[in-house]
C-alpha cells in the first residue's frame, strides 16, 4: 500500500463513529440481535408487595432479558431486589453493606438495625443524642429515654427514667409503693404513701411510676395505641413496627405499609384513590374520574439519543389510539393503538422514541383518544392531551451530532498531510516529464 492509499484509510478511520466498540457480553442492547432480548417475560415478579404495580424493566442487568416486574419508585430495579424499594436509587449504593441503600439508610456509614428511638430520621448507632434529651448518649445515664434532669437516686449509673428499682432495694418501681425509698421489701400497693416517695422528671404532676412518658410533660397519659408509651414520646404510635417519621399511616396500624396508588398515604388510612405517576400527585389519574393520560419520557435526554415517550392512563385495558407531536427534534413511531395496560402505565408493541437533533429544550405533546364509548361517562370528551418538555444536552462522541473536536482536528490534519503530499507528487512528475 502506497503512502497515499494509507493516509486515506487513516481518515476514513478517523471519522467513524466512536461509539462502535462491541457490547459487554451479555448485555440486551435495543440494536441486539440476540433473541433472548425479545418479547419480556410477563411473568410479575417482586417481592415487596407494595402496591406499586408491574413496571417494565428494559435490558436489566439482573439477568438475560427483561420482564415486567414491581418497581415500587421506578428506579429500574426490581423490588424484591432493591435495598430500598422506597426511594430511587438506581446506583443501589450501600455505604456500611447493611442492606439498606444509603437513599434510605438513616446510618449511612455504620451498620444498623434503622432502630431511631426519638423517631428524628437518624438511627441510634449514629445519633449522639439518642433519645432528643440535650444530653448526648456518651454522658446520658438513660440514653433511650428522655430524662434531661438526670435523677439517679441510687446512683448506679441508670437515671430514675429508666431504672427499675430507682431506691435499689430489690423491689422494682412498679410493685414499689414508695420507689423512691429503699424499704427492704414491696409494700402493700394498695397504701396511701406521701407525695414525697415519687419522683416528676418532667413536672408534669404525675409520679414518674405511673408516668407513661416520664421525659414529656404530658398530663392527658393520652396512649392510643396502648402500649405503655404515651403518644408524647412514642416513635411508633400505632405500634405497628414502622417509625413515625417513615410510616404512611402514623395512627392506624400497616406494618406492610401498602399504597396502591403511591401517593404516600397508605391504604389503610386513604380516603381517596388516584395512582400517581412519577411522584406527581397534582396529575394523578383517578379512574372515577373522566378519561385522562398522563405523558412521560424514560431516557438520558442527549442529542443524538432516543427517548422513549411513555402514556398512562386513568382506564385499564381500554383501546387508546395516540399521538405524539414535537416542536422541534425527530419522533420515530408517533402514532398507533395500545390495549394492554399493567398499572395504568400501556404497553406498545413498538414504543414511539424522541430524539434531539440539538441542545435544548424541547415540547411534546400526547393527544389520546378512547377507541370506543367510554362506559359511565357518556357525556364527557373522549380525548386528553399532556404536554412535558424534554432537555437535550450537547452529548458526547457521534451523540453530539458529528465527530468530536479531537477528531476533526486530527482529520484536518491528515487531509492538509494528503493535500501537500499531493502535490509534491504532482512537482515529481512534471520534472520527470520536462526530463
Amino acid at each position: 500500500m502506497n503512502i497515499r492509499n494509507f493516509l486515506s484509510a487513516a481518515m476514513i478511520v478517523l471519522l467513524l463513529p466512536t461509539n462502535l466498540a462491541a457490547q459487554p457480553a451479555g448485555e440486551c442492547t435495543q440494536d441486539s440481535d440476540d433473541e433472548a432480548c425479545g418479547t419480556p417475560d410477563q411473568s410479575g415478579g417482586g417481592g415487596c408487595g407494595c402496591g406499586g404495580g408491574s413496571i417494565l424493566i428494559a435490558f436489566t442487568d439482573e439477568g438475560d432479558s427483561y420482564q415486567y416486574a414491581d418497581d415500587y419508585d421506578n428506579d429500574g430495579r426490581e423490588d424484591n431486589a432493591d435495598n430500598c424499594p422506597f426511594e430511587e436509587n438506581s446506583d443501589q449504593q450501600d455505604s456500611d453493606s447493611d442492606g439498606y441503600g444509603n437513599a434510605c439508610d438513616n446510618c449511612v456509614m455504620v451498620t444498623n438495625d434503622q432502630r431511631d428511638s426519638d423517631g428524628d430520621g437518624n438511627g441510634d448507632a449514629c445519633d449522639d443524642d439518642s433519645d432528643a434529651d440535650g444530653i448526648e448518649d456518651v454522658e446520658d445515664n438513660c440514653p433511650l429515654v428522655p430524662n434531661p434532669a438526670q435523677a439517679d437516686l441510687d446512683g448506679d449509673g441508670r437515671g430514675n427514667a429508666c431504672d427499675v428499682d430507682d431506691d435499689n432495694d430489690g423491689c422494682e418501681d412498679v410493685a414499689d409503693n414508695c420507689p423512691l425509698q429503699p424499704a427492704g421489701e414491696c409494700l402493700d400497693t394498695g397504701a396511701v404513701v406521701p407525695d414525697e416517695c415519687f419522683d416528676d422528671e418532667d413536672a408534669d404532676r404525675i409520679p414518674d411510676q405511673i408516668d407513661n412518658c416520664a421525659g414529656s410533660p404530658n398530663t392527658d397519659q393520652e396512649d392510643s395505641d396502648e402500649d405503655g408509651s404515651g403518644d408524647a414520646c412514642d416513635t411508633d404510635l400505632d405500634n405497628d413496627g414502622v417509625q413515625n417519621h417513615a410510616d404512611n399511616c402514623l395512627h392506624i396500624p400497616n406494618p406492610n405499609q401498602m399504597d396502591a396508588d403511591r401517593d404516600f398515604i397508605g391504604n389503610a388510612c386513604d380516603p381517596h384513590y388516584c395512582y400517581v405517576v412519577n411522584g406527581d400527585a397534582e396529575d394523578c389519574l383517578d379512574p372515577n374520574a373522566p378519561f385522562m393520560v398522563y405523558a412521560s419520557s424514560e431516557g438520558s435526554g442527549e442529542v443524538g439519543e432516543g427517548v422513549q415517550l411513555n402514556l398512562f392512563a386513568n382506564r385499564e385495558g381500554k383501546a387508546i389510539r395516540y399521538t405524539w407531536t414535537a416542536d422541534d427534534g425527530v419522533i420515530s413511531n408517533p402514532q398507533g393503538s395500545v390495549s394492554v395496560s399493567e398499572a395504568y402505565n400501556y404497553r406498545y408493541d413498538t414504543p414511539p422514541i424522541f430524539t434531539a437533533n440539538k441542545p435544548g429544550t424541547y415540547v411534546v405533546k400526547l393527544t389520546a383518544e378512547l377507541a370506543f364509548e367510554d362506559e359511565g361517562y357518556t357525556q364527557t370528551a373522549d380525548v386528553s392531551y399532556q404536554e412535558i418538555t424534554i432537555s437535550a444536552g450537547r452529548g458526547t462522541g457521534c451523540n453530539s451530532g458529528g465527530p468530536t473536536f479531537p477528531s476533526l482536528t486530527l482529520v484536518a490534519l491528515a487531509w492538509f498531510f494528503i493535500r501537500s503530499w499531493n502535490k509534491r507528487a504532482e512537482r515529481l512528475d512534471k520534472s520527470k516529464q520536462d526530463c
